[in-house]
């Protein structure tokens, strides 16, 4: 029996990256409703925040 009341844990997002990845998806006119979409703004979000030194 499945219970309707299930609680499903959040994906680990903190509302800052949820806005900055939504806001670079429409910038570069991307849905950020695709998968690969979102995985392309992180990468920029944390190349903006400095997490990947090149």
């Amino acid at each position: 029996m499945k219970s309707t009341n299930q609680v499903v844990e959040p994906t680990p997002f903190d509302d800052a990256q949820w806005l900055w990845c939504a806001d670079w998806c429409k910038a570069q006119g991307l849905s950020p409703y695709d998968a690969a979409n979102w995985a392309n703004a992180k990468a920029e979000y944390l190349k903006a925040q400095g997490g990947n030194s090149d």
